[in-house]
């Protein structure tokens, strides 16, 4: 059973219709939305996600080890509940059967058509990779996310130039609560990493003096 750590809880917790989150490695953000969202295809109907990575082979890790694998340990009694069409290699579609159908689908790049729910994983490595890319997904992708719909953007920082970067400190420096429309920033650096943090068996020794200052102003431990 999945289990949310304190930065997944936190962001959930104080989550926007529009999103977009500047965080550290490894606190599982990737995970949590993927399968937030799958549970969003199981138990609502008529309802389009799309999931867009870095590239085609992190498209297609998504999937198999975080979308397929929970739907591999789905509790038996309610797969039985959908007709499930899974021809496409990255893409699952659930009959509810009684007309409806909710599907999620992970790919490197947008999609036409029409989605209730937008997730884009690392889209600074995007912007700084492939640009225009980058610029097909802010001017396609985004903006075919109903008002009523959710867009969620995460990424570890990558300079301070490209659309992450100005679409974080847009949100970030915004005086006022964000519109519906608008995106909310998150903040997640390395000091949510309770796991990694937890792993450190002794205190460094012969720490230099500024960084005892840092310590000592920081209040770290």
């Amino acid at each position: 059973i999945f289990r949310r750590n304190r930065a997944q809880k936190h962001f959930n917790e104080n989550r926007h219709s529009r999103n977009i989150i500047c965080k550290s490695r490894q606190l599982g953000f990737t995970t949590d939305e993927a399968i937030d969202m799958f549970d969003d295809v199981l138990f609502t109907r008529n309802h389009d996600t799309l999931f867009i990575a870095q590239d085609l082979d992190t498209a297609k890790d998504i999937f198999s080890n975080k979308v397929d694998y929970a739907w591999l340990n789905f509790l038996e009694p309610l797969k039985v509940q959908y007709k499930v069409n899974s021809e496409s290699a990255r893409q699952f579609k659930f009959d509810f059967g009684d007309g409806s159908i909710s599907s999620i689908t992970v790919d490197s790049s947008g999609r036409s058509g029409t989605f209730r729910r937008l997730h884009i994983t690392e889209f600074a490595l995007v912007c700084a990779k492939f640009p225009e890319r980058a610029t097909e997904i802010i001017e396609g992708s985004i903006p075919a996310i109903p008002l009523d719909g959710r867009i969620d953007i995460e990424s570890t920082a990558q300079g301070e130039t490209g659309h992450f970067a100005d679409m974080f400190w847009e949100a970030w420096n915004r005086p006022r609560a964000p519109l519906q429309t608008e995106f909310k920033a998150h903040f997640y650096n390395w000091t949510w990493d309770d796991e990694e943090i937890a792993s450190i068996k002794e205190p460094i020794k012969d720490l230099p003096s500024e960084f005892k200052e840092y310590q000592r102003i920081y209040s770290l431990n």
